[in-house]
């Protein structure tokens, strides 16, 4: 969560900063620069993590693996900055291209051991490494952008993360690969790696061509707008994600061998996102335009189209996420390789054919496939599992409806009949509005998300009263 309100905030303070376009210019080089990774890592963190055992000569030939990998990949953007530029059209990726293959040096030297931490389940020293750097960073750049700086404010934020994590992860771990080692000891990580690398890549392309091919075809100011819009809805997605699924893995792995608990606990993970996540997600959608001005200012309410089309995509991430989980708590990993690798293909075919025609259609379309995506998961936990699909939706569909109910109806009001200057007093008065009649609905229909989480909540305040 702290990681996520840090990114928020500095996001917002430097969109104020900056314009669409300094956004749209680094995006691009990150793009390249996060494609590039995944051939460097070729599956291989994913692979030793998996692994039980790993020697240390194994861990020293991956390490040189992917360092001997990373310096050629930030040679290969430094020379061909001018070309990247070029093909842009944009003068100063030239300078962007150049700085950000140092990202590239400082990543290869703390690979392997930011995954030795992650094999040891440290996640806790990750976390305070990730935040202590964001901090800094996100300072530095601030104030490089107040003094003027523009751009580059952004790229000096993003090497200073990675040199900040390198140090102290480095130093945390103090390990150091041995120069005697033999390729030989990660053919069997390799073998299994190759996999893990082909579905990742074709992942990251599927989630990040359409930013390259915007830049191309137009420029990098609606590339900053589209990006913007995307980014934020990502967010909304990652809450849900993080804080009910992630956690919530281990317990449906523990019950894989015991259908009725585990229907019972997706039934509750269903009335949970339900609840709360959907009719959130719906509210976004109806006030992307003034939540966009309140968050970043008015250079960015352009954003504010592309911000509701992803965040209507992301209600039906949230219908997916659960049966994917439990697919894989059924340990089903193949089939959702499968549908995963077939998705994001199409998608790619999707955006390389819509991108230069019409960027609305194409997020348009990019919902259907992820909604059919949702259908084809629903498919084999019914057919494959014996779970039913129509249960899930029989308690997904109230909240949905009610909430598209309410929303819609307080936000036509408000537009027709109230008239605030303050962006944020809108915002304030559509959100309590919203609530309250949602809540009222609710409890006169007796939901059990409502009644849960009401649980929940007198759980969590009986257990932080001292006692007497």
């Amino acid at each position: 969560m702290a990681d996520i309100v840090i990114t928020l905030s500095f996001s917002v303070v430097l969109a104020r900063l900056l314009t669409p376009s300094d956004f749209g210019t680094v995006a691009i080089v990150m793009v390249l620069y996060i494609l590039s990774q995944e051939i460097i890592r070729f599956g291989l963190d994913t692979a030793i993590i998996q692994r039980q055992e790993v020697n240390d000569e194994a861990y020293s030939a991956a390490f040189f693996i992917i360092f001997g990998l990373s310096l050629f990949f930030a040679a290969l953007l430094y020379v061909s900055a001018s070309s990247i530029a070029h093909f842009y059209d944009q003068v100063q990726l030239t300078l962007v291209a150049k700085y950000f293959s140092a990202m590239y040096v400082l990543d290869g030297l703390m690979h392997i051991q930011k995954i030795k931490l992650k094999k040891n389940l440290d996640f806790k020293k990750l976390n305070f490494f990730l935040i202590t750097a964001k901090l800094v960073a996100g300072t530095v750049a601030v104030m490089l952008a107040l003094r003027g700086i523009g751009l580059m404010s952004l790229v000096y934020q993003n090497i200073i993360i990675a040199a900040i994590q390198m140090c102290m992860i480095c130093t945390a771990v103090g390990w150091i690969p041995k120069l005697t080692f033999s390729f030989r000891s990660l053919s069997g990580l390799i073998e299994y790696s190759k996999y893990i690398f082909s579905s990742n890549f074709i992942y990251h392309i599927s989630q990040r061509l359409d930013s390259l091919l915007i830049a191309k075809y137009f420029d990098t100011t609606l590339l900053g707008l589209y990006d913007k819009g995307k980014n934020l809805s990502e967010l909304s997605q990652r809450l849900p994600s993080n804080f009910i699924m992630k956690p919530l893995f281990t317990s449906m792995s523990s019950l894989q061998d015991s259908q009725v608990e585990m229907q019972r606990l997706m039934r509750r993970i269903y009335s949970s996102i339900s609840f709360v996540f959907i009719p959130f997600l719906i509210f976004l959608i109806y006030n992307a335009s003034p939540l966009i001005e309140f968050v970043y200012g008015a250079q960015w309410v352009d954003s504010a189209p592309y911000f509701s089309l992803f965040s209507i995509m992301a209600i039906f991430y949230l219908i997916r996420v659960p049966t994917n989980y439990l697919l894989l708590a059924k340990g089903k990993s193949k089939e959702v390789f499968r549908i995963d690798v077939i998705v994001n293909i199409i998608k790619i075919f999707v955006i390389i054919l819509l991108a230069d025609i019409n960027l609305y259609w194409m997020i348009i379309s990019l919902i259907v496939i992820r909604a059919v995506e949702a259908t084809i998961y629903f498919y084999y936990c019914d057919s494959r599992l014996s779970y039913s699909s129509k249960e899930y939706l029989s308690i997904i569909s109230p909240y949905f409806f009610i909430g598209l109910v309410v929303i819609s109806s307080v936000s036509y009001g408000m537009n027709k009949v109230l008239h605030f200057d303050s962006s944020f007093i809108y915002l304030l008065v559509s959100f309590l509005s919203c609530s309250a009649i949602y809540l009222l609905i609710s409890y006169a229909l007796k939901l059990d998300g409502l009644t849960f989480h009401w649980n929940l909540t007198r759980q969590y305040i009986l257990k932080s009263k001292p006692r007497a």
